[in-house]
C-alpha cells in the first residue's frame, strides 16, 4: 500500500481511510459498502463523517456521507455535474444509532448519470438519487473512510482512541466490469490524517484479509 498524509481534494478536508488505484489509471463506476450508524464522540457538528466516494482528482466527486447519532438529515450526497455545478442533498432516511445503511454510488456511463442508493438493513427503507452529469465526468479512484472540515475541530484529542466508523463488505467496479474490494489489481492507497507537526489525528485500521472491511479511529492524544 502506498501511504498518504493529508487530504485528495481540493480545499482543507481531512480523510482518513482507503483508496483504490492510488497511482494506476484505471476508472470506476460503482463503490458500495455497508456502514453501521454510529453515536457521536464529539460534538455532532464536529465528529468526522463517514464517506464513500468515487473521485477524479481535484475536479470530480460523487459522495454520499453519513453521520453520527443518526435522524432526519443525517445522510447526504454531493455530485460534481459539470466544472462549475454541482447537486447536493439529504436523503428522507432517518436511521437511528445501530442501523446498518448499504451505501451504493452508481455511474451510468454511456447516459453520463450517477445514482445515489441508500438502504437502511433494518428497516427496508431505501432511496435513490439520479444526478444528470457532464460527459467529461470520469472516476479514477473510489473512497472509503472517515472526513472532517478541520483538525482543530476535534481538538483536545481523546486520552484514548476512539472508534469511529465500520467499513463492511465493500464493492468495487471498473468501467470495464473487473470487480474487488479494497485489494485488486489495482494499487491500495491508505490516508491518515495528519496535523502539520506531524501529530496523527484520524487513521484507518488494517482491512480484512479480503479487504471488504475495515474501520477508521480519531487517535489518542499523544
Amino acid at each position: 500500500m502506498q501511504v498518504f498524509y493529508g487530504d485528495h481534494s481540493a480545499g482543507y478536508d481531512h480523510y482518513a481511510g482507503y483508496d483504490t488505484a492510488s497511482s494506476n489509471n484505471w476508472l470506476f463506476r460503482y463503490v458500495a459498502t455497508t456502514v453501521p450508524v454510529q453515536a457521536c464522540r464529539i460534538a455532532p457538528d464536529k465528529n468526522p463523517a463517514a464517506e464513500v466516494q468515487l473521485w477524479s482528482g481535484t475536479r470530480w466527486l460523487a459522495l454520499i456521507a453519513v453521520f453520527c447519532n443518526g435522524g432526519a438529515g443525517s445522510v447526504d450526497f454531493y455530485a460534481d455535474k459539470s466544472a462549475t455545478t454541482y447537486a447536493q442533498g439529504a436523503f428522507r432516511l432517518s436511521p437511528r444509532v445501530g442501523d446498518r445503511l448499504r451505501l451504493a454510488i452508481f455511474r451510468n456511463v454511456a447516459g453520463h448519470r450517477d445514482f445515489f442508493t441508500v438502504t437502511d438493513l433494518r428497516t427496508g427503507q431505501s432511496q435513490t438519487v439520479r444526478v444528470t452529469t457532464s460527459d467529461a465526468v470520469a472516476y479514477h479512484h473510489a473512497f472509503l473512510g472517515s472526513f472532517i472540515n478541520s483538525n482543530a475541530d476535534v481538538m483536545p484529542m481523546p486520552a484514548t482512541r476512539e472508534l469511529l466508523w465500520t467499513f463492511q463488505n465493500t464493492r468495487v467496479v471498473t468501467y470495464s466490469g473487473v470487480g474487488g474490494t479494497l485489494f485488486g489489481p489495482w494499487a491500495t492507497g491508505v490516508e491518515t490524517d495528519q496535523t502539520s507537526a506531524g501529530v496523527t489525528v484520524m487513521y484507518p485500521g488494517t482491512p480484512s484479509s479480503s479487504g471488504a472491511s475495515f474501520s477508521t479511529y480519531l487517535h489518542a492524544a499523544p
